[in-house]
């Protein structure tokens, strides 16, 4: 007769067996996360405990100078292409990347996180006349004047609700292009509770975007494949129109209940 661990070997040999242990920590990872409040004091968490640190970056190896390498080289040809004058950055994490671009022309920038101690020490570290941090919850807070929104690396940590919230946000703001993490390779979407991870893909159900305007490749070796895309915001807008939970998001907005 098998043993538990022979029988346990074979089961992960099985895909609907392999779908449902994948199920089964992707529900306690949840539980866990959900415990610890909402955003902000998840974020927090996060950022107290080094969750997602490396060696160079607190906000995690995706904000290390190797992965951003090609980021870094496109970004400053993509926002003079776009006639962008202000940038916003958020979440900006803890800024260790994007000091180091090239720019080929003045360039202010905001840089937004929900996270107070992070922003408090951006401003202490960083801050110039054209570059500035403040506190910023992007899923409610009226987003600042800018031409164009980097939303990196956040999507990717938030529920279906609360993405839905921030593309309601920027619609709701005068922010004429959205830059934003996609993972392209990725064949569906799942929810998680905000904290967690879901490799998102905004082309498809159930956020709908379409096809973006361009994409910034934004991963090495190692890591899934994705992309930095973008969108306009009055085209998005057209797309959203009919989009049940976008629109509840904004009533909410509008409303100043969210």
């Amino acid at each position: 007769m098998p043993t538990g661990s022979k029988i346990r070997r074979l089961l992960g040999k099985i895909p609907f067996a392999k779908s449902l242990k994948e199920r089964l920590k992707r529900y306690r990872e949840n539980r866990r996360i959900a415990q610890l409040g909402g955003a902000k004091e998840v974020f927090t968490h996060h950022y107290q405990q080094n969750e997602w640190g490396d060696e160079e970056s607190i906000s995690g190896p995706g904000s290390t100078l190797e992965y951003t390498a090609n980021l870094r080289e496109k970004l400053p040809e993509l926002c003079e292409r776009l006639g962008v004058r202000t940038l916003l950055d958020a979440p900006c994490g803890d800024f260790n990347w994007f000091g180091e671009i090239a720019w080929r022309g003045e360039l202010s920038y905001i840089g937004g996180d929900i996270v107070t101690a992070l922003v408090q020490r951006n401003t202490q570290r960083h801050s110039t006349p054209r570059r500035t941090f403040r506190e910023l919850d992007i899923i409610g807070d009226p987003l600042p004047a800018a031409d164009l929104w980097m939303l990196r690396d956040c999507l990717i940590h938030l529920s279906h609700a609360d993405i839905f919230a921030v593309v309601a946000n920027f619609l709701r703001s005068d922010i004429k292009y959205l830059l934003t993490t996609s993972h392209h390779a990725s064949d569906g979407n799942f929810d998680i509770a905000t904290g967690s991870f879901h490799p998102v893909r905004l082309q498809i159900a159930p956020y709908n975007f379409g096809e973006p305007l361009e994409e910034i490749t934004d991963w090495i070796e190692g890591f899934p494949p994705r992309s930095m895309a973008l969108w306009d915001r009055q085209t998005l807008a057209k797309r959203m129109a009919n989009h049940k939970q976008v629109q509840y998001e904004l009533t909410k907005l509008s409303a100043g209940t969210r």
